[in-house]
């Protein structure tokens, strides 16, 4: 007589079952996803300076705990106080050469911006200008106008931003000149006013 084997008995899995197993898998994957996305970030925060300098290069290096960056000169303060002192010597025509002198400089350190390597030269063109302005403004001869106040104003905040000071205390107030040169009276040919002769 055979002997019978036990039956056993598998166990069925319905179609529920089988989708919230596959929804389990998913939310594990989703799970390790973001742990490996927290753990990227994690690691690129704490080289940032590492890959910062591999990325960009020493060209720009990182500025250090406590320092700032040194203001620069740029093309959008020169035209403000470029237009302010246009103002400015509408009121004072008698001063035409010490004010298109200035408007001169400040077109020239535009320009200067433009190319490289010339930022400091366009500094100094600007800091000419402050500087005789200044001696203007405060001359005891000038009264003030509210064009002239405006281009007081306008130098202030370059001098703040930049931090450079155009100091006139203890200087003596020099003569203003109302034309550029007196070159032209010396070209004029002597003449006798009182010689006359018939030819």
């Amino acid at each position: 007589m055979k002997e019978t084997k036990p039956v056993v008995e598998i166990a069925r899995k319905h179609r529920e079952d089988v989708i919230d197993t596959l929804q389990l898998r998913n939310k594990e994957r989703r799970v390790l996803y973001t742990l490996l996305l927290i753990l990227l970030v994690t690691l690129a925060y704490e080289n940032s300076a590492f890959l910062y300098d591999r990325l960009i290069g020493a060209a720009h290096p990182l500025p250090e705990l406590g320092q700032r960056k040194k203001a620069q000169l740029k093309q959008d303060m020169i035209k403000p106080l470029e237009k302010a002192l246009v103002d400015a010597s509408e009121d004072y025509p008698q001063y035409w050469a010490r004010f298109s002198q200035n408007q001169k400089r400040l077109t020239d350190a535009a320009a200067m911006l433009v190319e490289d390597g010339m930022a400091e030269d366009a500094l100094e063109l600007v800091k000419l200008v402050v500087a005789s302005m200044n001696e203007f403004s405060a001359h005891p001869v000038i009264k003030a106008t509210k064009k002239l106040e405006r281009l007081n104003t306008e130098m202030a905040t370059i001098q703040r931003i930049l931090k450079f000071k155009a100091d006139l205390e203890g200087v003596a107030p020099k003569p203003l000149v109302f034309t550029r040169d007196a070159s032209v009276a010396d070209d004029q040919s002597r003449r006798n006013l009182f010689e006359y002769s018939l030819r």
